[in-house]
């Protein structure tokens, strides 16, 4: 009796032992978890452009590289800083898809933590650039493109957004020392017979940032083609052959075809939009606006741009916008990496950071 007394109480204490070990090891394991957690994940909606400072090059020059990160979404989110390697890749394609070799070495970090963080709110945007040196560049054509990055496993207690968004491409062409194409002028044979109408008005002063906040889209591009100006009329010619009899609704345009690179705000599907400016010639009369914008072709622009609600011109043609501010809301992209605007230059970080 005493030998199974003996037993059976040890086989009690040893339930109980575990009984406790499992005890314990469930508190510690619960404990774990909570101190574990892994922050919220926030869900938001970004864009990522990319824009180069030049997409024709000589072999071995370097150029910039322009990123702009914009929350497109309706909520205020946390995103990590922009920083290469770390938030954001930078990537050359030969044509056949494959990578060229980054050259610059794989930098080693510290987990982030919440000082990594910015808090981005609807239509604010990053900006930051970078340039070509982590790649030699031999003469040929090559894609650029981009893709911004977040993931978890960092030391961020505070909630942000996690994922991956790619930007736009863009073809560099990279061409052997001093083989730049030098850019024809185009010249009048003839010189102009016929009448000119000169219009002018009083132009409302904008900001860079009014036109920013004013614009449907922002947009960089290269003009593909300038189209034949028309009358607002429905066959689009001339609604008299009097042009005394000419009202003030009578007007004339013309449809200037953009070869778009990359939106900067507003991004639509299309690879290309119409662009229509007041003015221009049908062969014999000719309107000049004064403070419209101009465009040549092959210029690369970097356009402000509005839908067209004027009820003179909305309805006529394919769908187009207006440049915002009229010739305010145009600007020449030049091969220096710099804007161009009447006898003003910036350089263009110094215009994306007014989006």
């Amino acid at each position: 009796m005493n030998i199974k007394y003996i037993k059976n109480l040890s086989n009690i204490e040893i339930s109980k032992i575990i009984l406790v070990l499992f005890l314990i090891s469930s508190m510690l394991l619960a404990g774990g978890c909570i101190d574990s957690k892994e922050p919220d994940q926030q869900i938001g909606e970004l864009n990522f452009i990319l824009v180069p400072e030049k997409t024709q090059v000589q072999e071995g020059e370097i150029f910039k590289i322009h990123l702009m990160l914009t929350n497109v979404g309706n909520k205020t989110i946390n995103v990590w800083k922009m920083e290469e390697q770390v938030s954001y890749d930078i990537t050359f394609l030969f044509p056949n898809g494959s990578k060229v070799p980054y050259e610059c070495g794989v930098s080693s970090r510290l987990p982030l933590n919440n000082d990594d963080l910015v808090e981005l709110h609807p239509g604010q945007s990053l900006n930051a650039t970078f340039d070509s040196k982590c790649w030699n560049l031999d003469n040929g054509e090559y894609i650029l493109n981009a893709v911004y990055h977040t993931s978890r496993d960092e030391s961020i207690t505070k909630p942000y957004w996690v994922g991956m968004v790619a930007s736009n491409n863009f073809t560099i062409n990279v061409v052997k020392e001093n083989e730049l194409p030098i850019e024809a002028t185009e010249q009048m044979d003839v010189p102009f017979v016929g009448e000119t109408i000169m219009v002018s008005a009083l132009l409302e002063f904008l900001s860079y940032e009014d036109l920013s906040d004013r614009s449907d889209v922002i947009l960089i591009g290269t003009v593909k083609e300038i189209l034949p100006s028309k009358w607002n009329t429905a066959d689009g010619t001339r609604p008299t052959d009097d042009i005394y009899d000419l009202g003030w609704h009578d007007v004339l345009y013309t449809d200037v075809m953009i070869s778009v690179d990359g939106y900067l705000k507003n991004p639509l599907p299309e690879k290309e939009v119409i662009v229509r400016i007041q003015g221009g010639s049908d062969g014999y009369v000719s309107i000049d606006v004064e403070d419209e914008s101009s465009f040549s072709l092959g210029e690369r622009v970097f356009l402000y741009l509005n839908n067209d609600t004027w009820a003179d011109t909305k309805d006529f043609g394919p769908e187009h916008f207006v440049v915002t501010g009229a010739s305010q809301g145009k600007f020449t992209l030049t091969d220096d990496g710099r804007v161009t605007q009447f006898d003003k230059s910036l350089t263009l970080d110094e215009l994306l950071e007014t989006i």
